[in-house]
């Protein structure tokens, strides 16, 4: 940083608010060599000037911290490479059965997806969540119900195999993965839509 240098009668004013004492390094007697000269008051424009400036407070009072609230936190399988949320409704296990996990997985890789891009959750982990805590998690532009009925989440009644769009998210609520796994036909409907979900 370089040093400032002004000549500035004004300026040097401003800035030099102290008694200024000049040491005469050549004089006879030592009594003498310090020599005081009073500041000349300062001229009017410059007094006005400092009487607008606004006086700066001591300390300014800190507001104290809002309560924030928490995201919800999930834990889930898979990793939600591409924001595609599967939920399931597995009472029995605490993520999913091996045989559901399986079948589940066929079905997306016929999809050409892998289990590093979707998230897997067991709702009945996770009671009392809503789309909201949901889409704020896992950012997902979509989402499949395995068969949970969507108020359960809070959302708006939707119909069942039919895709729907709620807050930027694409929906498609279906059966779940026991009922087409003993079912044929509904395995046949659910897969028409899914192909192009």
């Amino acid at each position: 940083m370089s040093t400032l240098h002004t000549n500035e009668f004004n300026a040097l004013k401003l800035l030099m608010t102290e008694d200024i004492y000049i040491l005469d390094q050549k004089a006879e007697h030592p009594e003498n060599s310090i020599k005081t000269e009073k500041p000349t008051e300062p001229d009017k424009a410059v007094q006005a000037e400092r009487t607008m400036l606004p006086e700066i407070p001591a300390a300014l009072p800190v507001p104290e911290p809002a309560e924030i609230k928490k995201a919800k936190e999930f834990t889930y399988l898979g990793e939600n490479n591409k924001y595609f949320l599967i939920l399931i409704d597995d009472t029995k296990n605490r993520e999913i059965s091996s045989l559901h996990k399986e079948t589940l997985l066929k079905i997306m890789s016929a999809k050409g997806l892998e289990l590093r891009d979707l998230a897997i959750l067991n709702l009945d982990q996770f009671p009392d969540t809503t789309i909201s805590e949901i889409k704020e998690f896992f950012s997902c532009s979509k989402l499949v119900l395995f068969g949970i009925n969507p108020q359960r989440i809070a959302l708006p009644g939707i119909s069942s195999n039919k895709v729907e769009n709620h807050a930027n998210v694409k929906l498609f609520s279906t059966f779940s993965i026991d009922e087409m796994i003993s079912d044929v036909t509904k395995k046949k409907e659910f897969w028409a839509i899914m192909k192009e979900f």
